[in-house]
């Protein structure tokens, strides 16, 4: 893991910059901000970045994650998916527009292999939304 920490006195002010690649060392922090390609993504408490997203989150995991990699290639492909990321033997399936989303997922919710459950949504799950959106402006 690394860490870089930053103290900035401005104006009788001291500010503490920490980037981190952990999101569990995130969530202690009292603020935190993503910032991409110089452009202010999100930034509040943990739970106030959660709230702002709007993400709807699904969980769906297989016995020993069988066939998860082949699904999330296909449900990343379909309309009204924003997101899908996997987590061990789950994947994290996310979007902004629940009634999109449910329409999209509901072929899959009947197959017998996979355990569908709606999950409230990561900071985890928040940075990967954000970052698949963020625009590299340097390229």
């Amino acid at each position: 893991m690394s860490v870089l920490r930053l103290a900035i006195a401005m104006l009788a002010m001291l500010a503490l910059l920490a980037g981190c690649d952990n999101m569990d060392e995130a969530e202690r922090c009292h603020e935190i901000a993503y910032i991409a390609y110089g452009v202010l993504l999100a930034h509040g408490t943990v739970d106030e970045v959660i709230a702002a997203s709007w993400l709807v989150t699904y969980t769906v995991s297989a016995r020993n994650g069988e066939g998860l990699s082949a699904l999330g290639e296909e449900l990343s492909r379909r309309a009204g998916v924003d997101m899908v990321a996997p987590f061990g033997t789950s994947l994290h399936v996310c979007a902004r527009d629940e009634a999109a989303l449910e329409a999209a997922i509901a072929p899959y919710r009947t197959r017998p292999q996979l355990a569908w459950a709606r999950s409230e949504p990561s900071l985890e799950d928040v940075f990967i939304d954000l970052m698949g959106r963020a625009q590299d402006r340097l390229q």
